[in-house]
């Protein structure tokens, strides 16, 4: 079983090539406002690199929001066209749940901007707190007064995240509740707030 794995949902491009649940090869660079131009490119490197032939790959899961207005369009259409032309699944996954640490209940953010983050609270599959938008401070008392590990992209709250393996979060999502039924419907997700 080969999947593929696509996020452009922040400042970063991160695709994996996955042979049943182990990374075979993948890549996770910066790439703010370069993913379109990446994206394809980067992923036929991987196929070349892994002597795969797209044919060959069984699922595509992608991070399809919230994150960057421009970014997670991207990643789904590619995923959207691929899914489509190759007749294969398609699993959709929360840009938030791929920060998640299995080892502690983990508030998962990305920045919002104007002292705000997207947020979401996962215990390894439990959702704890839907994907919302809360402000810094918000997010600071899940941490600080509530005790949760912090997850994701942090610098604009100036401190680190735990550790994180977003591929093998990405994996899990492979299961029948993330499957996108209509591939021609399925849209990105866009938190407002």
């Amino acid at each position: 079983m080969i999947s593929l794995l696509l996020d452009s949902s922040s400042n970063r491009l991160s695709i994996a090539l996955a042979k049943g649940q182990k990374v075979i090869a993948s890549y996770d660079e910066k790439a703010f406002q370069t993913q379109s131009e990446l994206l394809v490119a980067k992923i036929n490197e991987l196929l070349l690199e892994t002597n795969i032939k797209p044919q060959a790959i069984n699922n595509i899961v992608v991070a399809y929001g919230p994150g960057s207005f421009t970014g997670v369009r991207i990643a789904v259409n590619v995923a959207k066209i691929w899914a489509y032309a190759l007749k294969i699944n398609l699993y959709k996954v929360s840009s938030l749940y791929v920060y998640k640490n299995d080892l502690k209940p983990t508030i998962c953010v990305l920045d919002a901007r104007n002292n705000r983050s997207f947020a979401g609270i996962y215990s390894q599959n439990e959702v704890i707190l839907e994907d919302k938008i809360l402000t810094n401070d918000d997010v600071m008392h899940y941490v600080n007064e509530q005790g949760y590990a912090l997850g994701g992209e942090t610098k604009h709250l100036g401190i680190s995240a735990v550790s994180y393996d977003r591929f093998a979060n990405m994996l899990q999502a492979i299961k029948e509740e993330n499957k996108v039924d209509d591939i021609a419907a399925f849209k990105p997700v866009y938190l407002k707030g």
